[in-house]
Order: structure tokens, then C-alpha cells, then sequence
């Protein structure tokens, strides 16, 4: 057992799975996580949605019990049970009271270990599945990002492509290509066990023994750095609205300059009191929906833009949105402004860790990526640390509009290029 920092500590079991708790004296409950070091990045060129498809196949029952009688062992235990699959990884979680945490564990394991996949199931999820699309497509939020990742990462690189599938892609997925993907990734040397709250790190590690290695390890992942690429793309719907989304590539997850940037995304869109917010919405009052927002994978970033608004106003939002990430990198930001962001995010941290799911995500994720977790306390050092001239050098640096990959979804798309145009003086 290694000690990652104080109260938090780590093991490898024999079967090759990290296993990381962190114990938090006086919880009842415990947030149990498990994390799977594959995501859409190994779906298959045109079977995009796989990995989210065994994530959903999983639930449909295993060699043990039927998809009923899971859902009644998690509903006896007064939890809950659910997962979520990401561009680099598949997340399986639960919250139950400390004293059910081997049952939890047991179903878990159950879960990702013996699947019962079958021709019947997969047809009906396959509906699920293709509903769940469907429903993505008719948010033009949803729509404007997807658009905006395809440009952004270019020449159809995984990262471009949506988890979820495409109903194309979702269609062509049969029995083979889910065992395909399970006995490739599904192992323990390739997952991440997390546990945080009231639970002994002793016991903890004694049950995540029960994960065995049964078969062969395929070979570690291999993947593909994506290239950041300029762009626009633009999609027709009829509605009220035009959705706007930009984005600029920035670092991975395990960059030093994380602390800075985010720092820097609060400044501009991060929150109420962000310089986009304040102008668009509470100043100008051109549009309710106004922010910005960063995301991290293993070898690429991204800081993004977004505003939605009346087709008529749209110009002058981008009017706005250009003068606020143009400013940010000439003009030098006042200390008062940074260390209130610099205060918000570590108020928001600490605030993410009286949940023990909170504390689990924080950890799960962190492994999954190929980070070592810090304890808290250097994290608030790390945020104290950025300076504004940190902040304004990464807007210089990063900020880049001429870099940036727009899309946008409206009732005209002739109309948006224009304004596009004439007002950001993109190539549309």
C-alpha cells in the first residue's frame, strides 16, 4: 500500500488493477468508482459508438443475474447505480451506505467482468441507443459542439467524433464487435478502482481482489496525438436561435498550465461574475445562455466559447465575444480580477470534496488520465500561485482567433457565413 498524500492511499492488486481510497471520517456512505481506460478513441472507423454501446450492453444482465434482478440488488441497498463513457475512458459508479460496500463492489464486478451480451438485447438498445442520438441531434447546444470538436480535431480523428455514435454507425454494431471490444479492454491491469467516505483502506484492498485476471491483457493503447485545425462549420435547423461555438486547442491534462488556464476560463466565461457573462447577458442583455469552458484529454485540450442568441443579435454578440478574448491578451488583468477567480476556484474545489463523489471522480479520472493525484492543499498552492501575467501570456499564447474552430447551428445558414463574414472575418 503506497500513500499518494496524507489519507489517501493506493495499491496494485495481483491481477494488475489500481485500486486508490481515500477514507473520510464521520461519512455513512461510501462513492464506489470504476474506471475502464477505453473510450470512443477505440472505437473501430465506422463503428463510432461502440465503446458507449458495451458501457449500455453491460446493464442488460450478466451470466449471474438478469438486468431485473441488478436493479433489485442495487434498489435493496438504497443506492444507485450508473456509468457514463467519455472520448478516453468508461466510468461505472455507485453511492451506498459503508456497510453494503461488498455488495456494491460485487455488482460492479459483475457487471465488467461477465456480460451476458445477446442478439435480443442488443436490438432493443440498439433503439435506446438511437433515441438517445436523436435526442442529441435536436439540442442545437449538443449539435454546435459536436461540430465544433469534428473541426477542431481534424481529418476525422477520434476525438472529432461523438461518443454516443452516429445512427449510421450505431446500426452497423452487431454481437462480435462488443465482444470484440471486452475481451480487448475489459481487464483489470487496464481499470481503476476508487473508493471514498467511510470506508477501512485495509478492507477496501482485500475486496478488490476479487478482480482476477482471467484472460490475457491486450496490448497497451495505442493512440493518435490529434492536430488542432482552424475551420467553420455550420448546420440548418428551424429554430428560434442561433447556437454559436469556438473553440481554441490548449494542453493535456498532465500540463502545468492547467492552473493558469483555468484561471483564465473563469475570467472570460467560467462564471456569473466572468467578463462575458457580466457583458453579454447582464450589460448588453443580448443572449441568456453565455460561457465558456475547458476540457482535458491525455494529449490534447481544449478552451471553448459558446453563446446562444437571437438571429438578429448575432453579430453583435460576436462583436462582444471578439473584444473580450482580443482584450485578455493585450491588455494586462487587474490582480484584484484574477484573485477572485483564483478564489472561486479553489472555493469550488473544496467545496467538490465534502462529497465523497466528488472525491472519488476527482481520483478515478486523474488515474484513468495517467496522473498521479496531488493532495488538496498543493492544489490551492498551484491556484495561488498564478500570477496575471501568467493568465494574459496563456491568452497571448492560446487565444488565437485565426486558430479557432467555429460552428454554428440556425434557421439560415447562407445568413451566419455572412455575418461570420463581415464580423469575425472568418472564411466561412
Amino acid at each position: 500500500m503506497t500513500e499518494l498524500y496524507p489519507g489517501c492511499f493506493s495499491t496494485t492488486t495481483q491481477a494488475g488493477l489500481t485500486a486508490v481510497v481515500e477514507p473520510m471520517p464521520g461519512f455513512r456512505g461510501v462513492a464506489l468508482g470504476l474506471w475502464v481506460k477505453a473510450g470512443s478513441r477505440e472505437d473501430p472507423p465506422g463503428k463510432e459508438g461502440l465503446a458507449h454501446f458495451v458501457e449500455h450492453m453491460t446493464f442488460k444482465g450478466t451470466t449471474r443475474r438478469s438486468a431485473l434482478e441488478l436493479a433489485q440488488s442495487i434498489d435493496a441497498l438504497g443506492g444507485h447505480l450508473n456509468a457514463a463513457t467519455t472520448a478516453e475512458y468508461t466510468f461505472y459508479y455507485t453511492e451506498v451506505l459503508s456497510t453494503h460496500l461488498a455488495e456494491a463492489l460485487a455488482i460492479v464486478h459483475e457487471l465488467v467482468t461477465m456480460p451476458r451480451f445477446s442478439s435480443e438485447d442488443l436490438k432493443r438498445e440498439r433503439v435506446v441507443i438511437s433515441e438517445e442520438i436523436r435526442t442529441a441531434e435536436d439540442d442545437p447546444e449538443d449539435v454546435a459542439f459536436r461540430l465544433m470538436g469534428e473541426t477542431l480535431w481534424s481529418s476525422g480523428h477520434p476525438l472529432g467524433k461523438p461518443v454516443i455514435g452516429r445512427l449510421q454507425s450505431v446500426s452497423h454494431i452487431e454481437l462480435p464487435d462488443l465482444w470484440d471490444f471486452f475481451e480487448k479492454y475489459y481487464h483489470p491491469a487496464e481499470m481503476v478502482l476508487v473508493a471514498c467516505g467511510g470506508v477501512d483502506p485495509e478492507k477496501f484492498f482485500s475486496l478488490a481482489q476479487r478482480f482476477e485476471q482471467k484472460r490475457k491483457s491486450a496490448d497497451p493503447l495505442q493512440r493518435t496525438p490529434p492536430v488542432a485545425a482552424p475551420g467553420v462549420a455550420i448546420a440548418e435547423k428551424e429554430i428560434q436561435q442561433v447556437h454559436l461555438a469556438l473553440g481554441f486547442p490548449t494542453v493535456p491534462a498532465s500540463a502545468s498550465e492547467r492552473y493558469a488556464l483555468e484561471v483564465l476560463n473563469s475570467v472570460l466565461g467560467g462564471g456569473v461574475s466572468s467578463r462575458l457573462f457580466q457583458r453579454v447577458r447582464e450589460e448588453l442583455g443580448l443572449a441568456y445562455a453565455v460561457f465558456s469552458a475547458t476540457a482535458y484529454f491525455s494529449d490534447a485540450g481544449v478552451l471553448s466559447v459558446y453563446a446562444a442568441a437571437e438571429e438578429k443579435r448575432l453579430s453583435q454578440v460576436l462583436e462582444v465575444m471578439q473584444v473580450e478574448i482580443e482584450t485578455l491578451a493585450r491588455q494586462p488583468l487587474p490582480k484584484d480580477e484574477v484573485d477572485r477567480a483564483i478564489q472561486r476556484l479553489c472555493n469550488a474545489f473544496l467545496l467538490n470534496l465534502d462529497d465523497p463523489s466528488g472525491r472519488m471522480v476527482r481520483l478515478g479520472t486523474l488515474a484513468a488520465l495517467g496522473r498521479k493525484p496531488i493532495a488538496p492543499e498543493e492544489v490551492l498552492q498551484r491556484f495561488g500561485a498564478v500570477s496575471p501575467e501568467a493568465v494574459q501570456e496563456l491568452a497571448q499564447k492560446f487565444l488565437r482567433l485565426e486558430k479557432a474552430a467555429w460552428a454554428a447551428v440556425g434557421p439560415s445558414a447562407e445568413r451566419i457565413r455572412r455575418v461570420l463574414r463581415e464580423v469575425a472575418e472568418v472564411d466561412a
